[in-house]
């Protein structure tokens, strides 16, 4: 994750359709407890132990909204339990198993998405309310075309927040790397194009920006105008070295805010 010093922030990018993760990039702000609210999405490995896979956010007691390339992989897999943590650092040691993490619930991936990133969008249904962490707001319908409409949304820093790795780096006699350490971090990225599913979102550390990587898919990107921080987006892809550009699924649609309005009606 690459971070923006002028605006306190956190990110979440893209998983690749094949397992990998898409990450943070830059310089990153451990997120410490500013975000409580944004956890991470485990898969279970072969001996039990578990694994981040993707980021995503609680926005309601039950319901942790992620991307549906992340749980569409999961149910290829054969896995439709899923595992949610919101430790600020969920190591990378086999340690971290089933038993260290209470939340468990199931897939739902929206039954419009198709890969790689159409209609982008899924949730994990906990089994039981999560106590003591206040869930996130979701942007309202149609949130993003009335700041394009109004002319203001460019005026804002677009924060992310999510778990993913940094930045591709090339190591001598190794090759590209994505640095990973499984902590909650933060971002900000510029606005660049609104499309009707998806927000465009620049990250050019050299242009004073910073946003996603592999791991953040799902994560949530947050504006602020105001009233208080908004869910916009969940992290669907970018570029392969997670320089630049991140590409993140609207959830102010009509097709988002349909699939998660009975979920989100659930006590």
């Amino acid at each position: 994750m690459k971070k923006v010093t002028a605006l306190v922030a956190a990110f979440a990018a893209a998983l690749a359709v094949a397992a990998a993760v898409p990450a943070q990039t830059g310089d990153a702000v451990a997120d410490g407890n500013a975000h409580p609210n944004v956890g991470a999405l485990l898969m279970k490995r072969a001996d039990g132990s578990l694994r981040i896979i993707c980021s995503g956010t609680l926005v309601s007691s039950r319901v942790f909204l992620t991307a549906g390339h992340c749980t569409s992989y999961m149910e290829a897999n054969g896995q439709f339990d899923a595992y949610v943590t919101f430790e600020e650092k969920f190591g990378l040691d086999a340690e971290h198993n089933i038993f260290s993490t209470p939340y468990h619930g199931k897939v739902v991936t929206n039954p419009q998405y198709h890969e790689p990133y159409l209609h982008d969008t899924a949730l994990i249904l906990l089994d039981k309310p999560v106590k003591g962490i206040a869930p996130a707001k979701i942007a309202s319908r149609h949130y993003l075309d009335a700041l394009r409409d109004n002319g203001t949304i460019d005026d804002f820093g677009y924060l992310n927040v999510g778990y993913g790795s940094a930045e591709q780096l090339v190591v001598p006699t190794v090759g590209p790397t994505f640095p990973f350490d499984g902590t909650r971090k933060w971002t900000i990225s510029q606005y660049t194009t609104l499309d009707p599913a998806m927000i465009h979102l620049n990250q050019n550390l050299f242009q004073g920006n910073s946003g996603t990587g592999y791991g953040d898919s799902g994560g949530p990107t947050f504006v602020d105008t105001g009233s208080g921080p908004r869910v916009v987006s969940v992290v669907s892809t970018g570029d392969v070295p997670c320089w630049a550009t991140s590409v993140n699924t609207r959830v102010d649609t009509d097709d988002a805010q349909d699939f998660l309005a009975p979920y989100l009606a659930l006590k």
